[in-house]
């Protein structure tokens, strides 16, 4: 028959005072983190409509290659216009758009024909009303918001 005289004990579990040390440093680093992520969801969508409001001034761009003036109407007809991908004579060419540009809230682009010059350009105002839906105030983004930015300072 054996004799133990000395029995070792395994530990099974953390002990309270290990899950507090971890959960304190959890809470660290979480305090840290997130105050940064705070607020880039808006920037986030803002650039996103920035990039799609350059997409549709390129596709506008390249009709008034072809045809030598911008798109008219307003911003249903101009969409229109450049998913159909017909020229002035009736020619057929690739659509200038595969799909409405819409902004980052779901909502379409508008687009406005340059009847005014504004700065050096005669370019066309495309445009979100932003995260409100409302015309107007600090939220609209535009494809001629640096321009108009430096005729203001």
């Amino acid at each position: 028959m054996k004799n133990y005289t000395h029995k070792t004990k395994r530990r099974h579990g953390f002990t309270l005072l290990e899950v507090l040390l971890v959960l304190a440093i959890l809470i660290a680093i979480a305090a840290m983190v997130v105050p940064n992520l705070i607020g880039r969801g808006d920037e986030a969508n803002k650039d996103i409509t920035r990039i799609n409001i350059a997409n549709f001034e390129k596709a506008a761009q390249m009709y008034r290659i072809d045809n030598k003036r911008w798109p008219e109407g307003g911003a249903q007809e101009v969409l229109e216009l450049l998913m159909e991908g017909v020229d002035d004579q009736g020619r057929q060419r690739a659509p200038y758009l595969d799909k409405i540009p819409m902004d980052a809230w779901d909502q379409p682009l508008l687009y406005e024909y340059p009847t005014q010059q504004v700065g050096n350009t005669d370019r066309p105002l495309i445009y979100s009303l932003g995260p409100n839906g409302i015309e107007g105030g600090d939220d609209d983004i535009t494809n001629l918001d640096e321009i108009i930015e430096q005729q203001n300072l």
